[in-house]
């Protein structure tokens, strides 16, 4: 076999190898570039809200007042007792009740405090999920409308680094940590609460 039929032979899987390997650097690295409208600096410095983790996920929507939005991004893999905190709260949100997202899959819901069932956003997968509100749509149909614009992505824990981004008005709102990332936006695009729930 002459040396150009051997490479021709090997050049095939030698392509697809690295086209693999930068796309898992991409992911691990994560490059996708936000812009300084979107998301400035990281969620301490663009954010002096304190973050209400030393609650449960249930105790921390039970005392969210109703008619808030409240936006919830996945960060990898949840704990069992979080993810399970997550079904029996969603609901509480606007979720339908048949949202079962696996644990571990990428989830993002943005809904109201006591809407009626299956009114809230929510979009589950397993590569990255985004739900994005401009200012002034209607929140799925609670019937509340975004003061401002609401951005949420996640990603769960196929990807590798698992990510949690919630900007709101343009503000990094998100802990970005690893469980169950929320905020909480009242009725004039201010976040007056945010947690992490591992």
């Amino acid at each position: 076999m002459s040396f150009c039929a051997r490479l021709s032979a090997v050049a095939p899987w030698a392509l697809l190898a690295i086209i693999v390997l930068t796309l898992a650097a991409l992911q691990l690295f994560d490059l996708e570039l936000w812009s300084h409208t979107e998301a400035p600096g990281t969620p301490e410095q663009a954010l002096q809200v304190a973050d209400s983790s030393t609650c449960s996920l249930r105790e921390f929507l039970n005392g969210t007042a109703a008619g808030r939005i409240v936006v919830l991004a996945v960060n990898g893999r949840p704990s069992r007792v979080t993810w399970d905190e997550l079904y029996g709260g969603m609901v509480r949100v606007g979720a339908q009740r048949e949202v079962r997202p696996i644990r571990g899959a990428s989830f993002v819901l943005v809904g109201a405090m006591d809407a009626r069932l299956g009114s809230a956003i929510s979009k589950v997968g397993v590569q990255e999920v985004e739900a994005e509100l401009e200012k002034g749509q209607e929140v799925g149909s609670t019937g509340v409308l975004a003061p401002c614009r609401i951005t949420a992505k996640s990603i769960g824990d196929s990807e590798g680094i698992g990510r949690a981004i919630i900007s709101v008005g343009g503000v990094w709102c998100s802990p970005n940590r690893p469980g169950v990332n929320v905020v909480v936006v009242d009725e004039s695009g201010h976040c007056v609460s945010r947690a992490h729930f591992r």
